[in-house]
């Protein structure tokens, strides 16, 4: 009688003890369980569906996200994306109906969670142009609020944590059992049931931070450190002809008071002869606070000659926080009362312009232009048909200015600017193509030939939407040398950069009088084209090349003591000038400010305010990409390979210091050993008998 040896595949397939059974001296063997988990071939064709639902939506990312052109690629990896999902929802369902009684359970929760993913797909189809046309809502804007896209966009992110979280978890569990006799429903529903409760915490966190986002209460964690001050203000003070003294009232025992004088202490550097500080006790000296008419602690007084103004700071550290990180712009918006009178500007009305919108949540509003003019000095008044656009400027008009009209100007509010021009006056006009309004005529009346085709980027240079609309919205560093934007160009090497969006390109007008001088401040970056056709595409006449964007224009007007100066300013975009840029883009702040500095002739206080305050920033496309799949995709991946790489690194054996000497054995002893170590051998670890 033979020994019958077990086949090794079978054994190492099973993991599963033989049974041998003689009959008729014919040996024959039955596995026990009936062989891998999920039947023959049944788990083969099911371990495709994560793959193919993790490929799905890496692809949809790819394709919506970071493809934008061409639009033809674009279309193909979305297309590949949605082909995934889908098609691990189909594999799903097939194996469930091929599921043996025991793995039902688990097929099915499998087949809910790819079914869920679909549901996930469908909602971020509803957030495109095509769906939101489907569903009767609105289309998306970059400045107002859009409900409809929030709640759509939070519900398909939480379906596809849902869906994609408890099927990794899941597949992971089962793998853990792919040598075992019989799958166990129970683990892999428990693996599946943790990672719906995962997706759950984190879908709960993403909303807890919308819902405190969009709350009044604040707090403000971020690092505090006082201003320093800028060289603008210096100029002001080295401008004076009188110096200028600092009455500083402030208790010794406040710590406002020393981070008040580490501003000062640094101003004064070098102007002793220009700036005098001192320290007073309002409690101390009450009758020195009555006569600069003082009613409580914490105020600085800026005193020259007998002119006044008082900066009220406060005693108590968290109140005064605030006030301290921008002391800069607050004490420079107080001494350029002391340095000059007051003038007034004028704000056109009547046209749509943005001055007059006050809908905050579309951010097309001029809330920051309003308070950069006041700090400045100039008080606002409005000028429309009724305060004489229509025939003429006011004589106290020390500037005009005309911010994003919605409509065009009537002939007669054209001509009464362009005599306003002719007498030396003083224009800021930021035209917006994007109106489909004729801006044309009011650009002409300066000398500039003013183009309604926007200039769009060939590749989006700034992430706002997404989609192919960015492509209108221009991140420029491309400045020249002009007053206007001088501290522009001495920043743009440290990243100093002005954003546009949906610009207009200008031009001098062809036979231009030679008294007129025009310089182009501002340009567009390479890689941008008129696009004519509007499909924000570049194609025939549409020919890629540098646009001029802001123009700087003068003339001089008459001789002598009657001599006076033409000077504008021309931006072909209005947008830039609205709320949501200025709140955003610092360089926007600094373009208009210089602009308006120029206008009035005090190009010599040029310079950015200093200012630790946080400011929301606007990233390009690129600097987006990394920031997102840096922190997303690349600090998960990190820390999940090295736990993986921990986990499953093979350990190392310990040698043995020194080998055991065998006792001799008799021949029984010897041969049993031997058959017993035969059939460890032989099958794997299964027991044959004869």
């Amino acid at each position: 009688m033979a020994l019958s040896k077990s086949d090794p595949g079978s054994a190492a397939g099973g993991g599963a003890r033989d049974r041998v059974q003689a009959s008729d001296g014919v040996q024959s063997r039955e596995p026990r369980g009936g062989g891998p988990v999920g039947g023959k071939g049944g788990l083969r064709a099911e371990s495709l569906a994560l793959p193919l639902a993790l490929f799905g939506w890496c692809a949809l990312l790819v394709g919506q996200r970071v493809i934008i052109t061409p639009e033809g690629a674009s279309r193909l990896v979305t297309l590949l994306g949605v082909l995934g999902i889908s098609g691990s929802c189909v594999v799903r369902a097939l194996a469930f109906v091929r599921a043996r009684r025991e793995a039902k359970a688990s097929a099915l929760a499998f087949l809910s969670l790819s079914a869920v993913g679909c549901v996930a797909l469908l909602g971020y189809y509803a957030t495109t142009t095509s769906g939101r046309e489907l569903a009767h809502a609105k289309p998306a804007s970059l400045t107002g609020e859009d409900p409809f896209g929030d709640i759509v966009t939070v519900a398909w992110v939480a379906l596809m944590l849902v869906s994609v979280v408890p099927s990794v978890l899941g597949e992971l569990s089962r793998a853990s059992m792919r040598r075992a006799e019989r799958l166990e429903s129970r683990r892999v529903l428990a693996a599946i049931a943790s990672g719906v409760a995962l997706s759950c915490a984190a879908s709960y966190g993403a909303l807890f931070t919308y819902a405190a986002d969009k709350s009044d209460k604040s707090a403000d964690f971020s690092y505090f450190r006082v201003g320093r001050p800028s060289e603008a203000t210096g100029k002001m003070i080295d401008a004076l002809s009188e110096p200028l003294e600092v009455l500083v009232f402030f208790a010794p025992t406040t710590e406002v008071r020393s981070q008040v004088m580490s501003y000062l202490d640094e101003l004064k550097l070098g102007r002793e002869g220009k700036l005098k500080v001192t320290l007073h006790d309002f409690q101390a000296e009450p009758k020195l606070a009555k006569e600069h008419k003082l009613t409580k602690d914490g105020v600085l007084v800026l005193q020259r000659g007998k002119l006044s103004q008082k900066l009220e700071i406060g005693i108590e550290e968290d109140k005064a926080r605030r006030t301290l990180k921008k002391i800069d712009g607050e004490f420079q918006k107080v001494l350029m009362k002391i340095v000059r009178d007051k003038r007034t500007a004028y704000l056109t009305v009547g046209h749509g312009e943005l001055n007059q919108e006050t809908d905050k949540r579309t951010e097309r509003t001029a809330e920051i232009v309003k308070q950069l003019v006041e700090m400045q000095n100039y008080g606002t008044k409005t000028l429309g048909i009724g305060d004489g656009l229509g025939s003429a400027v006011p004589d106290d008009a020390a500037a005009v200015l005309v911010l994003g009209p919605t409509t065009a100007l009537s002939d007669a509010e054209v001509e009464t600017l362009g005599r306003y021009a002719d007498g030396g006056g003083k224009l800021l006009l930021a035209l917006d193509p994007e109106s489909q309004a004729a801006h044309g005529a009011l650009a002409s009346a300066l000398g500039i030939d003013w183009q309604a085709p926007l200039v769009v980027s060939e590749k989006a240079t700034v992430r706002m939407t997404g989609g192919p609309g960015d492509k209108k919205v221009l991140a420029t560093n491309t400045f020249s040398s002009h007053a206007s934007v001088s501290t522009l160009s001495k920043e743009q090497s440290r990243g100093a950069y002005a954003v546009l969006s949906g610009a207009a390109a200008l031009d001098k007008l062809k036979d231009l009088d030679k008294a007129y001088s025009v310089d182009f401040s501002v340009k567009s970056p390479r890689g941008t084209f008129l696009d004519i056709n509007g499909d924000l595409a570049p194609g025939g006449d549409e020919k890629k090349a540098v646009f001029n964007l802001v123009a700087a224009v003068s003339k001089k007007h008459g001789e002598g003591k009657d001599a006076r100066e033409l000077r504008a300013v021309v931006l072909g975009d209005a947008d830039a000038l609205g709320d949501f840029f200025m709140a955003r883009v610092p360089g926007n702040q600094v373009l208009f400010v210089e602009a308006l500095r120029w206008l009035g002739g005090e190009e010599s206080f040029t310079g950015a305010v200093s200012s630790e305050e946080d400011v929301a920033l606007v990233h390009t496309k690129s600097q987006d990409q990394l920031y997102f799949y840096g922190s997303i995709l690349g600090a998960p991946s990190l820390v999940l390979g090295l736990g993986f790489f921990f986990t499953v690194r093979p350990k190392k054996r310990r040698k043995p210091t020194e080998k055991r000497a065998e006792r001799p054995a008799d021949a029984a002893t010897a041969k049993g050993d031997a058959t017993a170590k035969g059939d460890a051998t032989v099958g794997g670890g299964a027991e044959d008998e004869e």
